[in-house]
């Protein structure tokens, strides 16, 4: 089989986006299959793709469109000519939201043009994502025409079938691979002189992220009395801002910008528990890397985090991240500190629940079984 991928997102780093593609790509090439991926330029000197590209990953490197050079070829040039030689039996484009492939319109027309069977991924949709009627004309006829379509989340598929107001004909959701799996739960860490921990690990990109709104509830005159401090884990365009932020509410010297940490399990042996007020997600794989390590979490409730969090059991949901819901939620979270960690022991018990479930292979089936339809 020659089976190809397009990644749209362009960002540094190996986002969780790409983890379902890149697992899958690499079963496939395990297998003796031919695997193309026309993903960021960027991705490059991640180990992921270097791995894949010495098991005989043929690579088409993208430049963001926001670039000079990215903007001049797509101009020019046919970005899918290479896609288009080699061949493939069928596309799956790896889409940041359910929307990303309207926004680029020579893949938008590749794919309706073309008469390889193709299945676009949706990694991302929020309540306040807002769809532009051409974007959205555009994705109706997209999704029609899929082969099949991938929703890492139920509650996905539900969003963008209220914006697209259509029902998706041919769905299947697969959510993301589990990033970290631990035999128990890591080391408690202690509460040095009394401080207890909170990481929040998101791309530092408020809009989506919601760190803004953690820092107005962290600037309450009720969490200035207490002892805590916020270790923001990441990158991004944000952080003049968020340091700018910080500052505004008075809390700079309790929040940390660590940075990015390629050794996942180290946040979790540092921080005590996981906010993340996210205002939309696909699946957050931060969420099940914490509580396989032991970790509670408050977090919104969108994606599929409700299918994960119990409330008040294994973790905390707000229902929205505004500052003054997420605050409540924060408030029932502080008042239960003391029992963090059985509630992380609970946690780390329902991800070990999940050690059969294998995303790359139920993507490689979807694969499979469309390359035999169509042949």
């Amino acid at each position: 089989m020659n089976v190809a991928f397009i990644s749209t997102v362009n960002g540094r780093g190996w986002p969780g986006s790409e983890f379902l593609w890149g697992e899958t790509a690499a079963r496939l090439l395990l297998d003796g299959h031919s695997v193309f991926a026309r993903c960021s330029a960027y991705f490059k000197e991640q180990k992921t793709l270097q791995k894949l590209l010495d098991s005989g990953l043929v690579y088409d490197p993208t430049l963001p469109l926001s670039s000079r050079l990215g903007k001049w070829k797509a101009r020019l040039c046919d970005p899918f000519s290479r896609l288009k030689k080699w061949n493939p039996d069928i596309v799956v484009v790896s889409a940041g939201s359910a929307f990303d492939i309207s926004y680029s319109r020579p893949l938008a027309r590749y794919l309706l043009e073309t008469k390889v069977p193709f299945v676009p991924i949706c990694h991302f949709n929020a309540e306040t994502f807002w769809v532009e009627n051409s974007n959205r004309e555009t994705m109706r006829c997209i999704y029609a025409k899929a082969a099949k379509a991938v929703f890492v989340a139920a509650d996905n598929l539900r969003l963008t079938e209220r914006q697209l107001a259509m029902r998706i004909p041919n769905f299947q959701v697969i959510r993301p691979p589990l990033p970290i799996q631990s035999d128990a739960p890591l080391p408690w860490p202690e509460t040095s002189g009394k401080i207890w921990n909170f990481a929040c690990v998101a791309r530092w990109d408020s809009r989506w992220k919601g760190q803004d709104v953690l820092f107005e509830v962290l600037a309450r005159p009720e969490w200035r009395e207490r002892n805590w401090r916020l270790n923001l884990y990441g990158a991004g365009g944000e952080e003049m801002y968020l340091k700018e932020l910080a500052n505004f509410y008075g809390i700079a010297d309790k929040v940390k910008f660590v940075g990015f940490v390629e050794d996942r399990a180290r946040i979790w042996l540092e921080n005590h528990i996981q906010v993340f007020p996210t205002r939309g997600e696909g699946g957050p794989m931060v969420l099940t890397e914490g509580m396989a390590c032991g970790r509670v979490a408050v977090i919104a409730d969108c994606g599929n985090a409700r299918e994960y969090v119990e409330d008040d059991i294994d973790g905390f949901l707000a229902e929205f991240a505004t500052p003054e819901i997420f605050a409540k939620a924060m408030e029932r979270a502080w008042a239960k500190r003391h029992v963090w960690e059985d509630m992380g022991k609970r946690a780390h018990a329902k991800i070990a629940l999940e050690r059969g479930f294998d995303p790359a292979a139920d993507l490689r089936e979807v694969i499979i079984d469309i390359i035999g339809i169509s042949k």
